[in-house]
């Protein structure tokens, strides 16, 4: 008798979403992550995964809309962070991946077009400000990525465009 292997169900996390799960047979996916960064986030004691995808690094006084919570990044982590909470998730335990942020816009010297980078440092501020260290990330560059979190494993990989997926 052969034993079928189920492919997991790929659940992309949209441009300002955040997603939470524990279904070991779901991977999170953010895609085309440019200037934007995935956030990858993960309870071991309670197999909880939570991903964001981040477009803006600051809301300057925007209302957030409760169908982007993650839209920008000084509000994202706040409503992940509370989202696995409520998911039964502990703070003190979350496990924190980042990636993506390139510089998608070619080299420039003005820091209104440095998206990416300003994205990446109010993630990374945000995190800071709560005392929770960030585990691995791959930001930067000048290529897109595509993040992926196992919540039956806790792993998380990155991609590059026609690349290998590799272990963050």
């Amino acid at each position: 008798m052969n034993a079928s292997v189920i492919a997991p169900t790929r659940q992309a996390v949209g441009i300002g979403q955040i997603v939470i799960s524990k279904a070991p047979d779901v991977v999170l996916v953010a895609y085309g992550l440019g200037s934007c960064v995935g956030i990858a986030v993960y309870d071991e004691a309670t197999s909880t995964a939570g991903m964001a995808h981040v477009l803006l690094p600051l809301s300057e006084g925007h209302a957030v809309d409760p169908a982007e919570p993650a839209r920008y990044g000084d509000t994202a982590v706040n409503a992940l962070l509370t989202a696995m909470t409520q998911a039964g998730a502990r703070t003190q335990r979350l496990i924190v991946k980042l990636a993506g942020g390139a510089s998608v816009l070619g080299h420039t010297t003005s820091p209104t077009f440095k998206v990416g980078q300003r994205n990446a440092d109010s993630i990374r501020e945000q995190f800071k400000q709560r005392g929770m260290v960030i585990a691995a990330e791959e930001l930067g560059g000048n290529r897109g990525r595509t993040l992926e979190l196992h919540p039956a494993t806790g792993k998380a990989f990155v991609r590059l465009a026609a690349s290998t997926a590799v272990e963050l």
